[in-house]
């Protein structure tokens, strides 16, 4: 068992990550096409986010851990994403003439932070990237938890050889 400080600064760790796995290729994208941002890109983030997040659990992360440790950081990796949406969209808003470049944007910045659960929904509907929200929320967790099975017995092409 580990002790509190261990388990309360994995689930920070991964708080962070998943906020910046999922939401940096947001960004690096608003960040590319500024006041180009279209429909095609909207659907191209859909479908970037959640592999990228995905991917980077899978191979990058979850093979260093135990199978029993993966439910909680996937659980804690969405609440990251929640957490920090409000913040990252906002960053990547600014690269479209939004966001950061608005005057009082920082207290709309804390704002949208603390409440994270509205703020992430509303921003991510008009940022394009509700569907792949909603997509990471309910299957990342499910894929923490999907062990694979390896077949116990060989596999023979042939029936006739012995």
């Amino acid at each position: 068992m580990k002790s509190a400080p261990a388990r309360t600064s994995n689930a920070i760790i991964h708080i962070l990550l998943g906020g910046i796995v999922f939401w940096a290729p947001n960004i690096a994208v608003h960040w590319i096409t500024g006041f180009r941002f279209s429909y095609s890109d909207a659907i191209g983030i859909t479908f970037l986010l959640p592999a990228a997040t995905y991917l980077f659990f899978r191979l990058v992360w979850w093979p260093w851990r135990k199978q029993e440790d993966r439910l909680p950081s996937a659980l804690f990796a969405v609440l990251g994403i929640w957490i920090t949406g409000p913040a990252m969209l906002t960053v990547s808003a600014s690269f479209c003439g939004g966001g950061l470049t608005q005057p009082d944007a920082w207290r709309f910045f804390v704002f949208g932070t603390l409440l994270f659960p509205l703020f992430t929904f509303v921003m991510s509907t008009y940022d394009g990237t509700l569907f792949a929200l909603l997509f990471v929320t309910l299957l990342l967790p499910i894929l923490a938890n999907f062990r694979s099975k390896v077949s116990r017995t060989p596999i023979r092409l042939n029936s006739w050889q012995a």
